[in-house]
């Protein structure tokens, strides 16, 4: 991963642009990561989103498998899954590769992983599977949602021509693809910030709620961990400076947002919003949901909350 910058020639103010996208994204992220997949924790759906995406890493260089393997009955088969080593997914995730493999064996145990030759794969019938087809299409309408709300308020900058011919339903499967994709583009840009996934986890919560603080019990309760845990990590946000605890609970003050290494973030992450938004341009994914209905605010505003304050 490339460092963040923090040189300040190099680190002009901030535009309205990249503060709105960014407290857009980091709302729209925490529901992502707090909601995870089917019933798992966020750490675990972390885990099978990354596992997930190297599987499947080869297929999405190939303009046919894209499009044979966008729809949701169409998950791609094992056969066609590129196994990854635990070693690499607890690199990819900076966690210790013990707790990786802990966690990978309880994935396996309950069907979203499997173990083969040259590593593991996220295979085909957990893919398919009622409950995971479930978070797939409520993260879509979160995603989806996520893009209208930043349309409307012009923090799309001009976006591709679709390169598919136009499909009977929206490629929710391939849209997923996409998504994973720049959420652990932006999850590792955080990493480099708190130095593990468990400290981002912990950070998203926060900046995620950057207008009403979150107790220690509130963020420990949306991402399903121990207390002790979060306030293990939430001292060392605090100790480097990331964040504040007081007696509202924990905060990123907007202040923080204009230092330089939050600058330099937030930067980086308005180019990979925009890059995700080209990704979904160029699959066809939003030129489908411009020929639906477009969300009403109300529905907009039941997406950013559904996985619960």
């Amino acid at each position: 991963m490339d460092d963040l910058r923090t040189d300040e020639d190099d680190n002009p103010p901030l535009t309205r642009r990249d503060r709105a996208l960014g407290l857009l994204s980091f709302a729209f992220i925490l529901d992502e990561v707090a909601t995870g997949i089917e019933s798992l924790a966020p750490l675990d759906a972390m885990l099978v989103m990354a596992i997930n995406q190297a599987n499947i890493a080869p297929l999405t260089r190939e303009p046919l498998a894209r499009m044979r393997y966008g729809r949701m009955e169409a998950a791609a088969p094992d056969a066609r899954r590129r196994p990854v080593s635990i070693n690499a997914v607890a690199a990819s995730l900076r966690l210790p590769f013990e707790t990786t493999r802990r966690r990978v064996r309880r994935l396996q145990d309950a069907g979203a992983c499997a173990a083969v030759e040259g590593g593991v794969i996220v295979p085909e019938e957990f893919l398919t599977s009622p409950g995971y087809v479930q978070s797939v299409f409520e993260n879509h309408n979160r995603l989806r949602a996520f893009f209208y709300e930043a349309n409307a308020a012009g923090l799309v900058d001009e976006l591709p021509r679709s390169a598919y011919p136009p499909e009977a339903t929206v490629p929710v499967r391939a849209a997923a693809r996409l998504l994973s994709d720049y959420m652990l583009r932006t999850l590792d840009m955080v990493m480099g910030i708190t130095g593990d996934v468990v400290g981002v986890l912990v950070l998203l919560a926060a900046l995620g709620s950057l207008d009403h603080p979150q107790s220690i019990a509130a963020i420990a309760q949306r991402l399903r961990m121990p207390p002790e845990t979060v306030r293990r990590h939430v001292n060392e946000l605090v100790d480097r400076g990331l964040c504040v605890r007081d007696q509202r609970g924990v905060d990123v003050p907007e202040e923080f947002l204009d230092r330089p290494l939050w600058r330099a973030f937030l930067r980086d992450n308005a180019v990979n919003v925009q890059r995700l938004f080209a990704g979904l341009a160029e699959r066809g994914v939003i030129e489908a949901w411009f020929r639906l209905t477009p969300p009403m605010r109300a529905d907009v505003s039941q997406a950013r909350s559904s996985s619960g304050a």
